[in-house]
């Protein structure tokens, strides 16, 4: 009885080493396609509609700075002004020559009334009436000198004052106040804190794939933008058109901040997907996928078209339907038995 169960033990032990031998494999199963979208991911920046270096026209010395960094400010708003002192100084100046003139002027206007009476009485005060016509019309023109120096001095203390041109809100500041500043010296930045644009350079050959609307990600949000331009010039260093797009009145973004755009272009080529990790090196920089054949792998050398996502679109000589290792390269080799241990969902567009 021993002898028998000794022997029985013998006969079935290379039976359960066999079966211990296999390798378990996933199987994916292919399915081929006429084609496949190809994703880019483009860079791009926030910009505003309206972002200005705000700086006073005339030179002078600032007397007061009202905002600061950070600050919102309503169009018409003053965020600095200038000293008007010699201004106003200049203007009593002008004041006082104006007062004196029209004085003259109203003596000059009796003389010319005392020397037409004289005139009709048949005086002879014709040259001396000629010589009180032309002092008037000096006067006259001295008078409207006078005037275009008080509109400029007027204008000139409107523009000591600088205003906000739209509703936004103050970026750098660069001067302080008790500056002396030239003229077109930059003094804060005010950015447009609405009508959030982005701009973002975009390849030639994908020029046709942007629409009306395209989603935009900025700081991990998603915003339907609108297409404002579709590219007039060429950048000489990317080589890409520039294109800007319009974000929402609510998106919350910040003029410089990154922008992604994802692209997707259809490309016709015959092929399958399959997973990354079922592609392993071939011989002289090749790539290949173990087919699975009455459980026995056969290498397949494949053509590597494109990878996205975890999975790549192959060209090979395979069929619809049938199988491959879906994974576990590094433990398999051609031509040893596996067993599939499980079927992985086959990836379709």
């Amino acid at each position: 009885m021993i002898k028998y169960l000794l022997s029985a033990f013998i006969l079935l032990t290379p039976c359960i080493s066999y079966s211990e031998s296999l390798v378990h494999v996933a199987a994916y199963t292919v399915q081929q396609q006429a084609g496949y979208y190809q994703t880019r991911t483009l860079s791009g920046q926030v910009i505003k509609q309206h972002d200005a270096k705000l700086s006073f026209e005339f030179p002078g010395k600032i007397e007061q700075v009202y905002f600061d960094q950070g600050e919102y400010v309503k169009q018409g708003d003053i965020i600095a002004q200038q000293n008007t002192q010699l201004l106003a100084i200049d203007e009593q100046k002008l004041h006082a020559q104006k007062q004196r003139i029209q004085a003259q002027h109203a003596l000059a206007e009796l003389e010319k009334k005392r020397l037409a009476e004289l005139d009709k009485k048949n005086y002879s005060a014709a040259s001396a009436l000629d010589q009180v016509k032309t002092n008037i019309a000096v006067l006259n023109a001295e008078l409207a000198e006078i005037e275009a120096s008080l509109n400029e001095i007027n204008i000139r203390t409107q523009k000591a004052h600088l205003t906000a041109p739209f509703n936004g809100i103050l970026g750098q500041r660069f001067a302080s106040k008790g500056e002396i500043v030239a003229a077109a010296t930059p003094i804060v930045r005010l950015i447009e804190n609405q009508h959030a644009q982005v701009s973002i350079g975009i390849p030639l050959i994908l020029k046709n794939t942007i629409k009306n609307s395209m989603d935009i990600e900025v700081a991990g949000q998603t915003f339907a933008a609108q297409s404002l331009s579709k590219g007039a010039s060429i950048d000489p260093d990317t080589q890409t058109l520039t294109m800007r797009f319009s974000l929402p009145d609510h998106a919350v973004v910040y003029s410089g901040q990154l922008a992604k755009l994802t692209l997707q272009q259809y490309q016709q080529q015959t092929g399958f997907w399959v997973p990354l990790d079922a592609l392993a090196d071939g011989i002289r920089g090749t790539w290949q996928v173990y087919q699975i054949k009455d459980n026995i792998l056969k290498p397949i050398i494949v053509q590597l078209y494109y990878a996205h996502d975890g999975y790549a679109f192959i060209g090979a000589p395979l069929q619809n339907g049938e199988q491959i290792v879906a994974n576990g390269m590094h433990k398999l080799s051609a031509n040893i038995s596996v067993n599939i241990a499980e079927n992985q969902p086959t990836k379709v567009l």
